[in-house]
């Protein structure tokens, strides 16, 4: 996330040094991006009220000319709602007082506005109760240059005794139009981020919601689309994005109201139990990250993405690598004789890591399943008799980097670490204590745990430089709530107090071993949310690698990720989750649309699919640039058309892929038509990755007017399913 960097107060409004800075006005402020404006004022009741959040204005004052209505920034359950008892779920923060007296009310106390950077912006707020010692921030940031804002909320408890927060939101949004229609990214395991969208009926609420504490993403990633009047178009109507930045339980809850507004509110769930602030505790809410459109859900991505880049994910601005990871290749089956042919062949075909997934470590009770092991990471010798230290050198002496698979959160029953210490484990007192893939999980509420864990890691990373690249796994949920270290009346804390651990502990390693790439795993997409991805490089997006149930999956997490966070990888086929058997090409074609790697026996190959995979591995890395920090452009959804495609512009270049999703006798689809290309230029388009049926595309190695290929298309001569194209489009000089 981006909230490093120094703050300075912002200078007067009669002295702003930069054009671009927020301007104020008495009791008001305004935010401003480059095509974004959002102004926020306190009223008579001494309230902040948000008066306008949209296209940035020629002049900002006159969002302040309407707000006789303008809702509340951040409402606590003592506001009301259009002079009504705020009864209907209309709030974003909830206490019980130390007394006894459910009751929170906030009036400003007063602002300032930052300047963090040149791109970067933040006004606080600080609300007070006037009765109980509580205080609350309410920061909002802009973002310049990707249009973007974040909003979160920080909770002190002044007093000496501890208060109970029934909810603790991150931010809400007031919007008014005639009809609202919400799109998700719901799933599960093998299935996550699947896109659908309904409409909020009048009176009705929407709740989107996840309780697994640890992967919650896989219930779906915590965002949105919201679209105004209408369902969600790619190029135009009014839409705002929104993506919580947390990898715990939470819930975005959307009303329609009688009233004709919608009331959308987003944050961390403290469900099932209150969270107990102790007295002088203070809690930080996550950031929501938002986006606004005028132009259709494509825009609110594409500023998204690009705000991710620069502060959503580690490393945003750096190429990932080309892997090839052992899992479905060889599972836990593996010696070190078939790991050095693995490397061997993946070095011949170009590849530039290879990462050891699950199965390499274990002393008495030897990870050779997934019944035995965790919690135990020291190396077994039976299987690796030279060490970590031997794999990591003979990557090197072919010219490759190592990478190793880790799942510290967890412990199996058979492990000695569960017989020295039962009780650093998740569970009920006087309940069975439930396994989930032969696992408990560890108490990272604990500090002793936590210290463990980057103890271990700590040895792992520092006595083996060589290690560049981490999976980060976590293959359960939380489902017997309860910690052997939290005390009586912290218990309903668990959840939050577990997910705070877990940050700690990557921070802390990201400190530490700041050369390492890490990517989070969670029994697949379990973590693709922008809390995890601000300690993390990528995420797996899911453990189905079968590349058509990818399309979909990959086509609605990118609403939210860019291209540079999600991993894709070629596998075998048949595919060994779903059994459907698909083309060399049309895998590649999915993967190279992310983050391309590698998981099946690459020795198990033909000759014909090897030197295919060398051709297309090059070109990947000749097109990477444009993959991974191009904007993206969708062009055709695979849930609404049996065509799928997109593209990514960056500088003066294009990368285009379709694929074909099924095939029928009587059947033409449409040309593609680009988009986000410079009419007035010229373009060379050049069909990569060809197989034996040679270019489908009618402009193969034609130069073109980007005018031509945006309004009247490319052709493709599809013949089967699960064929596709990838196309490169190069501005040239003519």
């Amino acid at each position: 996330m981006d909230k490093a960097g120094a703050a300075v107060r912002l200078p007067g409004k009669n002295d702003l040094p930069f054009p671009h800075l927020p301007t104020m006005t008495p009791d008001s402020v305004h935010l401003l991006t480059r095509s974004s404006q959002m102004t926020l004022f306190r009223d008579e009741q001494g309230r902040v009220r948000r008066a306008y959040y949209g296209p940035r204005l020629r002049e900002p004052e006159d969002a302040l000319e309407s707000t006789a209505d303008a809702p509340l920034l951040y409402s606590a359950l003592a506001d009301s709602v259009t002079g009504l008892p705020n009864a209907s779920d209309e709030y974003c923060i909830c206490a019980t007082q130390a007394d006894g007296t459910l009751s929170l009310r906030l009036e400003c106390q007063g602002w300032e506005v930052l300047e963090l950077d040149d791109d970067r912006e933040e006004a606080v707020f600080y609300g007070k109760d006037p009765s109980y010692p509580v205080r609350v921030e309410i920061h909002v940031r802009s973002h310049r240059e990707s249009d973007a804002f974040l909003q979160w909320a920080v909770i002190r408890n002044e007093g000496r005794e501890g208060i109970r927060l029934h909810r603790a939101a991150s931010a809400q949004l007031n919007l008014r139009a005639e009809r609202y229609f919400v799109t998700s990214f719901r799933g599960t395991w093998g299935g996550e981020s699947l896109m659908s969208e309904e409409e909020v009926a009048r009176g009705h609420e929407l709740a989107l919601v996840s309780g697994t504490g640890t992967r919650a993403a896989q219930e779906g990633s915590p965002g949105f689309v919201i679209s105004l009047d209408g369902p969600a178009r790619e190029d135009a109507g009014e839409v705002v994005l929104g993506a919580l930045a947390w990898p715990g339980n939470y819930r975005i809850w959307f009303r329609h109201s009688p009233y004709h507004y919608l009331f959308a509110g987003a944050g961390l769930d403290v469900a099932p139990a209150p969270y107990l602030l102790d007295g002088g505790g203070v809690f930080e809410t996550p950031p929501l990250i938002l986006a606004h459109s005028g132009n259709g859900k494509g825009e609110a991505s594409r500023r998204i993405h690009r705000w991710a880049r620069r502060y959503g994910l580690r490393g945003g601005g750096t190429e990932r690598l080309t892997l090839l990871n052992s899992w479905e290749g060889v599972y836990f089956t593996f010696t070190e004789k078939v790991l050095h042919g693995m490397m061997k062949r993946a070095a011949d075909l170009g590849i530039e890591l290879f990462v050891l997934d699950d199965g390499w470590f274990g002393g008495q009770f030897p990870r050779n399943d997934a019944r035995a092991g965790l919690g135990d990471w020291q190396v077994n010798r039976a299987k690796l008799p030279h060490g970590l230290e031997g794999l990591i050198r003979q990557a090197e002496k072919l010219g490759m980097r190592f990478g190793i698979w880790v799942e510290p959160e967890m412990v199996n029953p058979c492990s000695e670490l569960y017989q020295k210490h039962p009780e650093w484990v998740i569970g009920l007192p006087h309940r069975e204590n439930r396994l989930e893939r032969s696992q408990y999980l560890l108490d990272l509420s604990n500090p002793d745990v936590r210290a463990y864990i980057l103890e271990v890691m700590r040895k792992l990373l520092g006595e083996h430089p060589g290690i560049s690249y981490v999976k980060w796994d976590c293959n359960r949920k939380i489902s017997d709530p309860g910690s052997p270290w939290l005390d009586a009346s912290h218990q309903g804390n668990l959840s939050i107090d577990y997910v705070r651990g877990y940050e700690a502990i990557l921070d802390a390693l990201a400190a530490e071993f700041p050369g390492v790439t890490f990517q989070a795993c969670s029994s697949g997409g379990g973590r693709a949310d922008y809390g995890t991805m601000r300690r993390h490089h990528e995420f797996w997006t899911s453990d189905n690698t079968d590349a058509c149930e990818r399309v979909f999956m990959q086509w609605g997490i990118g609403h939210l990720f860019p291209a540079i966070s999600m991993a894709a990888h070629v596998t075998a086929s048949p595919n060994h989750q779903t059994g459907r058997a698909t083309p060399l090409k049309f895998r590649f074609d999915v993967a190279m649309s992310a983050r391309l790697g590698f998981e099946l026996q690459p020795c198990d190959m033909t000759k014909e699919d090897a030197a295919f995979s060398k051709r297309a591995l090059a070109e990947y890395k000749r097109i990477r640039p444009v993959v991974q920090f191009g904007d993206l452009y969708r062009l055709s959804s695979p849930y609404e058309s049996r065509v799928a495609a997109l593209m990514y512009v960056h500088e003066k270049r294009a990368v285009v892929v379709a694929w074909l999703m099924d095939k029928w006798l009587a059947d033409s689809p449409p040309p593609l038509r680009l988009k986000g290309l410079n009419p007035a230029a010229r373009y060379l388009v050049r069909e990569i990755n060809l197989d034996e049926n040679g270019p489908l595309a009618n402009v193969h190695e034609r130069v073109l007017g980007g005018d031509f290929l945006m309004n009247a298309g490319i052709r493709i001569n599809w013949k089967n399913a699960f064929q596709s194209v990838c196309m490169e489009v190069t501005e040239t000089g003519s």
